[in-house]
């Protein structure tokens, strides 16, 4: 039988000592503390503490989309589960706001500034977020409470305790409507 390395490479899994830098972007503000997001052709991350920076990593020549709305830094993003609108959420202390991003896009192209959906505000510091495999909920983890946003209604339930909404998914017990 094959080891595991054996299998991917021929050299012990390493298919190269060198690592190269392709693109960067310096933020004023550290965010070491905050979980990146991506999607299939996108990443997103905090840049300068209150503005969200959106790459997409298909053709990496476009410019960087820049969502401002936050006036606190950003402590969590996540993105939706389907492509078409590409949604993302983003929260900080002030507010938990929802972008779709063909329009933010388009809003650029035409000159204007992209504005998001603010879904709730003063939840508390927020460290998780994560859309419904329909994207019609996102629920929001903020101290020892889960707040279930309904994206169309605009409106919350508030359940007690926070376990990871990672094993709420993978249990079927946050899966959509």
């Amino acid at each position: 039988m094959e080891n595991p390395q054996d299998i991917f490479s021929s050299n012990g899994g390493c298919l190269s000592d060198i690592v190269i830098e392709k693109y960067l972007v310096e933020s004023k503000e550290s965010v070491s503390h905050v979980q990146l997001a991506c999607s299939m052709q996108d990443c997103a991350f905090p840049l300068d503490g209150t503005e969200l920076c959106i790459w997409n990593t298909k053709d990496p020549s476009h410019q960087l989309l820049i969502l401002r709305g936050h006036h606190q830094p950003i402590t969590a993003m996540a993105f939706g589960n389907k492509v078409n609108p590409l949604l993302i959420c983003s929260a900080s202390l002030d507010y938990v706001i929802m972008w779709n991003l063909d329009e933010c896009r388009e809003k650029v192209l035409q000159g204007l500034v992209p504005r998001g959906t603010v879904m709730g505000s003063l939840l508390g510091k927020v460290l998780c977020l994560q859309l419904s495999l329909d994207d019609h909920v996102v629920a929001v983890c903020a101290g020892n409470k889960i707040f279930m946003l309904d994206i169309e209604m605009e409106c919350c339930k508030i359940q007690e305790q926070c376990p990871a909404l990672r094993a709420w998914s993978s249990l079927g017990i946050f899966s959509g409507r």
